[in-house]
């Protein structure tokens, strides 16, 4: 078996600080410092936020991929198929999200527009509709499965696969206590119907009321 590369360490150190910063910045302390300090542009925020987020990102990947790597699973045979199956549940999963959430909140496009154009800024609104009523994450439910089923297994792509996996569940968590301190009883009621990341087959059944919910990654 080859030796396995040099730069596991500094891989998994680099994604770990992505992951940090990452969460950081979409704190309410670090919402709490831009308002105090920049009152008028605070808006902006979240679009400076996600610009950087993604940027930031690219550059790590981009660096990863000039690694060398040892091959460790490269999904032979009918293996392939289970792979696919896999990458297709994702995407229909993130595709679902995009028809519930307010992608131009999340984008932060609708603070911005709205700073621009004088009018009081909004809060994203809430919502559990579409698949929003079957589980509460549905994003974060497509990166789990990405991640497990997105490239053929190498010593690197395990260590960053890893850091993300374990990111996503603990920031799913953080997020989960983030929404109960800005909207209270009724993400409460929302988190005891609706299931995080996968769905209970006899919550299908029952009907759900019509009702606005918060954005992925808020």
């Amino acid at each position: 078996m080859q030796d396995l590369s040099a730069d596991l360490i500094p891989v998994g150190v680099w994604t770990a600080l992505w992951c940090i910063f990452h969460s950081w910045f979409v704190s309410h302390r670090w919402r709490d410092l831009v308002r105090r300090h920049f009152p008028r542009y605070h808006v902006f925020n979240r679009l400076v936020y996600v610009v950087f987020s993604t940027l930031s990102l690219g550059v790590l990947m981009i660096w990863i991929m000039t690694l060398p790597t040892v091959t460790l699973f490269a999904w032979p045979g009918w293996w392939t198929w289970v792979r696919w199956l896999g990458v297709t549940e994702a995407m229909f999963l993130f595709w679902l999200g995009t028809r519930s959430y307010d992608n131009r909140s999340f984008l932060g496009m609708t603070q911005a527009l709205d700073y621009l154009r004088g009018n009081p800024a909004r809060e994203a609104p809430f919502r559990s509709t579409g698949i929003l009523g079957i589980i509460r994450h549905p994003w974060y439910t497509g990166t789990l499965i990405f991640l497990v089923f997105c490239l053929p297994y190498t010593d690197i792509n395990l260590v960053w696969r890893l850091v993300f996996l374990f990111y996503t569940l603990i920031g799913t968590e953080l997020e989960e206590r983030k929404l109960l301190k800005e909207l209270g009883a009724a993400y409460a009621a929302y988190r005891h119907r609706v299931p995080r990341f996968f769905p209970d087959p006899r919550a299908l059944w029952r009907p759900h009321p019509d009702s606005d919910g918060p954005p992925e990654g808020s």
